[in-house]
């Protein structure tokens, strides 16, 4: 599989992102998208200090493109400031979610892009499990970014 190169432009969160700056979705950067890809699709992922990891962000049938702009609004379809479809996170949030630690915590955020050879076939408000089963089959590329948050 061809990877991809994905850049956030930091490795702390600026508090923008975060549950104190407004939870605005951050841009990322994606590099190496093959010719034959029709869409994007991304996974982002709450690892705390403790307890198990949480999905904070679902987001698909992206048109490719080498920057995914920041302040994605929440809901199930977006049209603006790009078009695509967004899922339940488990914090119960349609779109994106930002890390929130208690003081002194750190979060950690993986955000897992997928390059897809189809727009994929699943109803907006949909869940982790449902994401990754829909998409699983038609990955041709993925490349990730991490990123942390002290509170």
């Amino acid at each position: 599989m061809h990877p991809l190169t994905v850049k956030l432009g930091f490795d702390e969160f600026p508090i923008l992102h975060t549950c104190r700056g407004g939870d605005v979705s951050p841009g990322i950067a994606i590099e190496g998208v093959l010719p034959n890809i029709k869409s994007i699709a991304i996974l982002a992922t709450n690892t705390p200090e403790e307890g198990p990891s949480r999905a904070a962000w679902l987001i698909w049938n992206i048109n490719p493109m080498p920057v995914i702009p920041e302040g994605i609004p929440k809901g199930p379809e977006i049209s603006s400031p790009i078009r695509a479809v967004q899922g339940r996170n488990d914090f119960g949030v349609v779109g994106y979610t930002g890390p929130c630690p208690n003081k002194g915590e750190i979060e950690t955020y993986l955000f897992r892009v997928y390059a897809l050879d189809i727009d994929i076939n699943l109803p907006a408000g949909s869940d982790w499990e449902a994401f990754v089963r829909a998409t699983d089959r038609y990955m041709n590329q993925v490349g990730e970014a991490i990123a942390l948050y002290t509170g």
